[in-house]
Parts: structure tokens; sequence; C-alpha cells
């Protein structure tokens, strides 16, 4: 089976208020130094590899130079076989990318765009300190389709800090009158050590939290978005293939600081400092901080939780054909357990969350840990 591809790109023109992810603003000098590492990484794979999506994230990718991109993109389509079909997707913040970048990304084989607008009210975007406008979002969306970008993705975010169901209905109508193939809706988590978490913003209740998270659901779906994930809504056929991986438990390699990988039945992952990551790549030729292989214990659970974020679940016949046992075999009580209390349904095949119990649906996934 074809691999996918993570590359993960850590600078920031500035760092948002509520984010935790390896990223940082104020490295413009590690910039090239980083590049010329990523690509030593990506040269140092093993040979023979055919890959079907490819994904790059941060961080804001496209703060990156034209050349930097052009760079990495060269190195992986030397390193690996890429499908004909192959998608290939960068994340775009709409304040860092024009219609020249744009049309060199197409140029280069990308060919789907992640954009991160969050929220259509500017008071909100400023709150989480976000650079863009919804202007600049706007111009960014239309420039990307104008050089031929049709699968667009949105991330937006819900339940922020005085957020009204109003604010949030805006913000989706906003969203969809856009028409992209793909939105994604995330609830805001307030993380440790954040300056959002630390200003300790009054925060919507739990209630509400819920209920724009049905909003959302609703919304979207009388707009022509089926839910595929917890978070995650497309149009017919424009689902995030590379997201799918992950929650099938398929094999993909990252690279950069603080990329992991799942390979041959084993997890490891990439130290996250920025300066010791490409010393690392440099001296060594790989930056792994962290190897863990996988029993079939946790290979099992891991097919069981992350599948069960999808709306259509697991198959009972996947897993024997995997693991050569039958699911009832291995959490038989687990899954009787939440056939009585209707928190999990089974549809002949397959075994799936109810749609009214996805928002909740971590109280649920910890029975398979």
């Amino acid at each position: 089976m074809a691999l996918g591809i993570y590359i993960h790109i850590p600078f920031c023109k500035s760092k948002c208020l509520y984010c935790d992810f390896n990223s940082y603003a104020n490295q413009d000098g590690l910039k090239d130094r980083y590049v010329q590492a990523l690509c030593k990484e990506i040269q140092n794979f093993p040979d023979d590899c055919e890959a079907d999506t490819l994904y790059i994230g941060g961080g804001t990718p496209t703060i990156l130079s034209k050349e930097q991109l052009e760079k990495i993109l060269i190195q992986v389509k030397q390193k690996f076989t890429l499908t004909p079909d192959c998608e290939i997707t960068v994340e775009c913040n709409p304040a860092t990318m024009g219609e020249d970048g744009f049309r060199h990304l197409r140029q280069l084989g990308v060919n789907r765009l992640s954009i991160g607008l969050q929220s259509a009210n500017e008071k909100e975007l400023k709150a989480l300190g976000r650079i863009h406008t919804l202007s600049d979002f706007a111009r960014c969306f239309q420039e990307a389709k104008t050089v031929g970008f049709d699968n667009l993705s949105l991330d937006l975010m819900h339940g922020l800090p005085n957020q009204t169901m109003e604010d949030w209905m805006h913000t989706l109508e906003t969203a969809v009158a856009f028409q992209p193939a793909h939105i994604s809706c995330y609830g805001l988590k307030l993380e440790e050590g954040t300056p959002l978490f630390q200003q300790n913003p009054p925060m919507p209740d739990e209630d509400l939290a819920g209920d724009f998270y049905e909003a959302c659901v609703s919304f979207l779906k009388q707009h022509g978005y089926d839910q595929y994930e917890i978070s995650n809504f497309a149009k017919p056929g424009m689902e995030s293939r590379h997201n799918i991986k992950y929650w099938r438990c398929h094999e993909f390699a990252g690279f950069g600081a603080g990329a992991y990988s799942c390979l041959n039945h084993q997890r490891y992952s990439n130290g996250r400092d920025l300066s010791s990551y490409c010393q690392s790549i440099e001296q060594d030729g790989s930056a792994v901080e962290e190897r863990i292989p996988l029993t079939i214990d946790a290979e099992m659970s891991e097919f069981c939780f992350l599948g069960l974020r999808m709306v259509e679940g697991i198959s009972y016949t996947e897993f024997e054909e995997r693991f050569g046992v039958s699911l009832e075999n291995v959490y038989g009580e687990t899954i009787k357990k939440n056939l009585r209390r209707e928190t999990l349904l089974r549809l002949n095949d397959r075994l799936v969350i109810p749609s009214k119990y996805l928002y909740v649906s971590n109280s649920i996934l910890v029975d398979f840990v």
C-alpha cells in the first residue's frame, strides 16, 4: 500500500495565541538551513517507496520562499514514486501568499490547499492572534481559484472566547458562500502554556459548545457537506485522503522538526527544537528522538479509537483480516456495554458511533484504549 508523506514547516510570521503546535516566529535566519536539513532527511529515506498523499503543514508552509518550497517538492519527487492521482496538500495562511505564489504551487504539482480562515468575525480573529482579515482571506481564496485550485479546504474554529451562536452562524454562512470543497470545524481548546490560556478569557459553557457543534453539523449538511469524521466535512468525493490515512492506521512517513512516522509496526518521532533538528540531520542524517515498537494490542486499540472517529466507523472483517482475531474476541464486553447504551451501533459489518454522540465520542473511545 502506498505511503502518506507529511512534511513539517515550523515557521510562522507570528504565533497565534491559542497555538501549541511545534511552530516558531522570528526564526527567518534558520529557514535555509532547515530546508537543507529537511531535504537531506528525505534523501536518506529508503528507496523504492510509493506515496499517494503528500501533506505539507506547519506552522505556515507558505511563509517559505518559492525557491525553498520548490526545493522540498523536487526532493520528494526524486525520492518517492508519487502515484498519478497523488493528493498534494499545502497549508496556507491567507496573509502569506498571493496569486504568483499559488501559480507556482500549481506548476509544482500541488493540487489541494488548506486555508486557515478560523473565523469570519474580525474581533475573533484579533482575539486569536491571527494575522489576516476576512478580506485577506477572500482575496487569497479567489486568487487560488483563479490559478486553477478547485480542491480548497477551510479551517474554522468554534467555542471561542465570548462567541455567540450568531457569531458562529455568521462564520459558517460566510465559509459556505465561498463554496470550498472541504471544511474542517474544530472546537477551541485552551492549551496550557499558550498566551490565550494565560489570559483565561470567558469561554462558552459546555452546553453552548455542544450547540455550536450541532449547529455546524446541521448547517453544513443542508449545504451539501457530508460529515465523514468528527470535525471534517466535504462535498462528495472531496474528503482529505491524507488525513483518512491517520484515522485508518495506514503507514505514513513524517519529515521535519517534531514530525512523527508510523512504519513497519513502529512509531518514531523527531526532536522538536529547530537548531537541534538541523544539527542532528547534518551530523547523523537522522533526527529521530524516540522510537516505539507497536505491539499488536496497541495497533488493535489504535485501529478502534481512531477508526471510530469516522462516521463510517470500523469494519469487523477488516479488523479480523488485519489482526487474525475477531473484534468481538478482543473488545466483546466493551462493545456490548456500548450497544446496550446505544452509544455504539452495529450496521451489518460496521461498528459506528451514532451521530448524536460523535461530539462526546472521547467518553466512548476511551473504552478502547
